[in-house]
């Protein structure tokens, strides 16, 4: 599907049109700390905490977080994305699971409404908020319907999409790391009612240089499985071809890419979209044929 610069070339095996990576030591995804280099055994090009900062020569760039919270028996999900380019914008949104209701809000803003720093993670917005180490970032929200204030603690390996956290996309290269294993702790306010809640969340980071012009569709998952394994999942269409793949992390920091069947074809359950008319699926059955290289217990997961 890809190929990648400098030495992490010759370290990479093309198989069905896609990049698979060898597995790497369980030091080689290390804890996201900033600890010195990891004995990795092909290079990454993201470097923690430092790559968390704003970087202001990037023409695209978000961090994005998401996740399932609980409160007692009631489950709740959220997410929260905030994007410094092309344009500045937030993206929040509260589900109420238990309940079966929605909530979100897009805003735009200017640039003299926003700060993004360069030397840490520290992003204000007038409605959303993200700061702090990987291990204690807070994030705050607020959105007509309520908000959340949420602790955030990575504790579990980095995920490096593609390997290197480095990757050919879209006419353009794209940066890319996630924190997939994200304890979280805080409140949840909707409707004027706080509650305190405890969950796990998925933080993603990606910046770079590339052209929207040449994307049809992009369908993404991040999946947390029971067994601590974490899939960072692809099923791209872009200039007339269709790349499907996810990153597999393992519970002890191995890492490898194997080929996912396109997901057009188990995609079930749609719901239409009230104000674009657009429909959506809310169903799928991922399957990985490769098995044996992704660690899992079935090849096949329903989501």
């Amino acid at each position: 599907r890809q190929t990648v610069v400098g030495a992490a070339v010759a370290l990479a095996t093309i198989v069905a049109g896609i990049v698979v990576w060898p597995t790497t030591s369980a030091a080689a995804n290390g804890p996201a700390t900033d600890s010195g280099p990891p004995a990795a055994t092909f290079p990454t090009f993201v470097q923690l905490p430092a790559d968390q900062a704003a970087h202001p020569d990037a023409q695209n760039e978000w961090w994005y977080t998401a996740g399932q919270l609980t409160a007692g028996g009631h489950r709740y999900g959220y997410e929260a994305q905030i994007v410094r380019a092309p344009f500045l914008q937030t993206e929040l949104a509260i589900t109420d699971i238990t309940a079966g209701k929605y909530y979100t809000q897009t805003t735009n803003y200017t640039p003299d409404q926003v700060s993004f720093a360069t030397d840490g993670l520290n992003i204000v917005t007038p409605n959303a908020t993200l700061s702090g180490q990987p291990t204690a970032m807070t994030l705050h929200a607020t959105l007509p319907a309520g908000g959340f204030d949420l602790t955030l603690d990575a504790t579990g390996p980095v995920l490096y999409p593609s390997g290197t956290g480095l990757m050919p996309f879209l006419g353009g290269q794209s940066y890319y790391y996630s924190l997939p294993s994200v304890a979280t702790t805080g409140t949840l306010t909707l409707n004027g009612t706080t509650t305190p809640v405890t969950g796990q969340s998925w933080v993603d980071r990606q910046w770079g240089d590339w052209d929207w012009t040449t994307l049809t569709k992009w369908t993404w998952m991040n999946i947390q499985l029971r067994n601590g394994v974490r899939l960072n999942l692809w099923d791209i269409v872009a200039d007339g071809t269709e790349n499907h793949y996810a990153t597999v992390l393992c519970p002890d920091g191995t890492e490898s890419i194997v080929e996912v069947d396109p997901l057009a074809a188990t995609t079930s359950n749609f719901e239409r979209s009230p104000l674009t008319g657009q429909r959506y699926g809310t169903h799928w059955v991922v399957h990985i044929p490769d098995r044996k290289s992704t660690r899992l217990n079935s090849s096949h997961i329903t989501i």
